[in-house]
């Protein structure tokens, strides 16, 4: 079942947007980091509400509301967790169909719901105002240092080995806003999956589906080398 754990709950409950929006925190795959496995987490862009909702057209309206403030129809387009246990038929979720499909390729699951082995969530934290739309053309300084803020302490909480944005406007919006940390997380990225034959499946483009597949298979491939050096370590000491 593609339904997200609850072991982080504790703690990202206590992040400031995710009390007053629970229904936006990550999904975090059942399989995430089971058996020491690579810890991989996926950020894309945002939400986005129904075609007659108005209150994330301005937005410190958003930022100054809560959950409570939505109607039920609202909510349900920004709960992360249920979109992800979803059918994935809308044309809006072709970047769930298309991550899901290709995951299942690089990481060798037969799971139907490849998805179950990553966290995902959304970078900004405010839904896009129109309806389908990126953010892009509604991004204002306050998305930008909440979103970053808001991925900061998922990733503290998660401690993911490898952080890949899904894309470009993320990254470029956001990555560069979260402080440095301890953790040892590599960050990367490439470009939104719905992009289609114009950049995700392009040969010439360097940030699509190829990137995509080095990031993962990269990671993967670091598991079996710490996996045979524990072998090897516990042979010596046996």
């Amino acid at each position: 079942m593609n339904k997200s754990t609850e072991i982080f709950d504790t703690q990202l409950n206590e992040i400031e947007h995710y009390r007053k929006f629970p229904a936006m925190r990550p999904f975090i795959g059942k399989n995430y980091g089971i058996n020491n496995s690579r810890k991989i987490m996926l950020i894309a862009e945002s939400h986005y509400l129904p075609p007659n909702s108005t209150i994330s057209r301005n937005t410190e309206n958003w930022y100054n509301s809560e959950q409570s403030d939505l109607t039920s129809e609202e909510i349900t387009w920004i709960n992360t967790r249920n979109i992800l246990k979803g059918d994935w038929k809308p044309n809006g979720h072709m970047i769930f169909r298309e991550l899901n499909t290709r995951l299942s390729e690089f990481m060798n699951v037969e799971e139907f719901r490849a998805m179950t082995n990553v966290v995902f969530m959304n970078g900004f934290q405010r839904p896009a105002p129109e309806t389908g739309d990126s953010i892009k053309n509604f991004c204002k300084q306050i998305d930008y240092k909440i979103g970053a803020k808001t991925i900061e302490e998922v990733v503290n909480i998660v401690e993911p080995d490898l952080v890949i944005f899904v894309s470009k406007l993320s990254w470029d919006k956001l990555r560069w806003k979260i402080p440095k940390s301890e953790l040892k997380t590599e960050y990367n990225f490439v470009c939104h999956p719905g992009t289609g034959g114009r950049y995700w499946h392009s040969k010439k483009y360097e940030h699509g589906l190829k990137k995509f597949k080095s990031l993962i298979e990269k990671e993967l491939n670091k598991n079996v080398l710490q996996q045979r050096t524990e072998v090897k370590n516990n042979s010596f000491l046996n």
